[in-house]
């Protein structure tokens, strides 16, 4: 299982810190499938589809 941090910037402000976790067995992962699962979490939290266009995306390893 693969955990990653996601920090969600939207005008030089993070916004939102997400950790997901992904459990799919043989399947390449991306940080780009992480940005994608926390651009569905951030229009659940109510975020608009204008700010999520302007959010920029970091992801991380947890801190151990």
């Amino acid at each position: 299982m693969a955990i990653k941090l996601v920090d969600v910037f939207l005008r030089d402000e993070r916004i939102e810190t997400y950790t997901l976790e992904w459990g799919l067995l043989n399947t390449p992962l991306f940080e780009q499938d992480f940005i994608d699962r926390a651009r569905v979490r951030l229009r659940v939290d109510g975020y608009s589809d204008a700010d999520i266009a302007l959010a920029r995306f970091t992801v991380r390893d947890p801190e151990n």
